[in-house]
């Protein structure tokens, strides 16, 4: 798979391959295959010197048609990929109250810019507007991937409970040194502080980085009623194809914004569903074994 695929090619993909085996289990495949083995069970013969192979020949042939008919019905495959979209993205996990909202915002969002260029009359402009927005699924999907992320990082607790005592312990370490008169012990507390030090800016950076990806998944929703707010005033004249086309370039602009920051945290804190733990936040628990060492 191809990384530089569009999410909605790769649920275009997955939405294929769920028809072609539900075509498989379709009444009509049943009435299909059914028909062919009673028919060459019994020797049914429509006239003289029908062979004993036609039926089976005739019933795949007729299978084949099923499936392809599966294949080519649009708003079935529309159907589906809707479906497994909705899946995949879904707020489904997500504990925090405020990101669910945003993102059940967003999807609504989503759902009526879909309206508003299914309503465009067929031609050009149309067919313009329907490859432009179909950006907005990768949208959708990185501020998913977003909220995720940030989900998990709000209901770490043990992220929560060492970001509020790492200061509180560094000083003290600190008093600790100023009165100690032991070398070798004033050697191992100058290690420990540089670490707890360490640990600290860790803390910092990850925080920082999730405050930045909660200001841009605020601005991607306003950015998305801004997108649905100017679909409204696209009527269907020629002129307004200008307008659609810096109306792509605005949506592709912000699918970049979201997939960088998105990038941004996987330095930091990758969202694995029963597992959240990369770069610092792995570092953050690796330090953590060495303190309680």
């Amino acid at each position: 798979m191809s990384s530089s695929d569009s999410v909605l090619d790769r649920i275009e993909r997955e939405a294929r391959q769920a028809l072609v085996q539900n075509a498989f289990f379709r009444w009509e495949s049943a009435v299909v295959i059914g028909g062919a083995i009673l028919l060459s069970v019994f020797q049914f013969a429509p006239f003289p010197g029908w062979p004993w192979w036609a039926w089976p020949v005739v019933g795949l042939i007729s299978e084949v048609a099923v499936v392809v008919s599966s294949l080519t019905d649009k708003a079935e495959l529309q159907k589906v990929m809707e479906s497994l979209f909705r899946e995949k993205y879904s707020t489904s996990g997500i504990r925090d109250r405020a990101l669910r909202e945003k993102l059940n915002e967003a999807e609504q969002y989503r759902q009526r810019i879909q309206q508003v260029v299914g309503q465009q009359k067929s031609g050009v402009l149309r067919d313009r507007l329907v490859d432009t927005t179909t950006q907005v699924y990768d949208w959708i999907a990185n501020m998913v991937t977003l909220a995720r992320r940030l989900d998990a990082y709000r209901g770490d607790d043990i992220i929560k409970r060492d970001g509020g005592s790492i200061a509180q312990e560094m000083k003290a370490l600190q008093t600790r040194m100023a009165v100690e008169r032991n070398e070798r012990v004033k050697e191992q507390m100058a290690t420990t502080l540089e670490s707890k030090r360490q640990f600290a800016e860790n803390l910092g950076e990850l925080s920082s980085r999730m405050e930045r990806a909660d200001l841009q998944l605020d601005h991607s929703l306003a950015a998305l009623g801004t997108v649905y707010s100017q679909l409204l005033l696209i009527g269907s004249k020629d002129v307004d194809s200008d307008r659609a086309d810096r109306l792509r370039s605005d949506i592709g602009d912000q699918v970049t914004a979201l997939q960088d920051i998105v990038e941004s945290l996987n330095e930091v804190y990758s969202y694995d569903p029963g597992k959240v733990e990369e770069p610092i936040a792995a570092q953050v628990r690796r330090q953590q074994a060495g303190r309680a060492g």
